[in-house]
């Protein structure tokens, strides 16, 4: 059986790599959420919404939550819509088990970042990267570790088979999609080498 870090441990490396919103994340009623989402979710994912929530890291990756604070009325901004979307494209490029996969993130070049719900206790999930620009079934990636125990793979640039990077500034950025909205519309470019405040 697969041992994970604990949550707050997975999280502690994961805000020693990436400073979180200073805003916080999202709030969410999990047990209220339990009819919509019955599989339920990680405790990694649960922390990582409270401490970063919705938003975007070095403008390339995003994590989405349970339900949009900022973009409600957008299907593909939940888990929901992702995991429609991941569903789906298991069934068409012959994934073992489309069923299983749950969508939590993504890439400005349409990858899919999932859970695969392969255990009833979601602490045992692994997670999977669907690469929309490699061929089957190398596009299929299974990484046997949880949510943000990935993210910090990723804030490490410990991917290099999937992602490199050639960004105007060191480490690892997060901004919350509340943030990354405001930003646009005051046309402030985050993603800068000179560092944002104010978040």
């Amino acid at each position: 059986m697969r041992q994970q870090p604990t949550p707050i441990d997975a999280l502690a490396r994961l805000t020693s790599l990436v400073a979180p919103p200073t805003g916080g994340g999202n709030r969410a009623d999990w047990d209220g959420l339990s009819e919509r989402y019955p599989r339920g979710f990680p405790d990694d994912y649960k922390q990582f919404m409270r401490v970063y929530g919705e938003g975007l890291f070095d403008d390339f990756l995003g994590a989405c939550a349970p339900v949009s604070e900022v973009y409600p009325n957008d299907p593909g901004a939940n888990v929901e819509g992702l995991t429609g979307d991941a569903e789906l494209t298991g069934e068409e490029l012959g994934y073992d088990a489309p069923e299983l996969l749950i969508g939590w993130g993504y890439t400005v070049e349409a990858d899919l970042l999932c859970w695969r719900a392969d255990s009833p206790d979601p602490n045992m999930w692994g997670t999977v990267i669907w690469r929309r620009q490699w061929d089957e079934p190398e596009c299929w990636s299974h990484f046997d570790c949880g949510m943000v125990e990935l993210l910090c793979r990723y804030a490490a640039r410990d991917l290099p088979e999937h992602w490199t990077f050639d960004l105007p500034y060191e480490g690892c950025r997060f901004f919350h999609s509340r943030d990354v909205r405001r930003f646009r519309q005051e046309r402030i470019d985050p993603w800068g080498p000179e560092p944002v405040t104010g978040s």
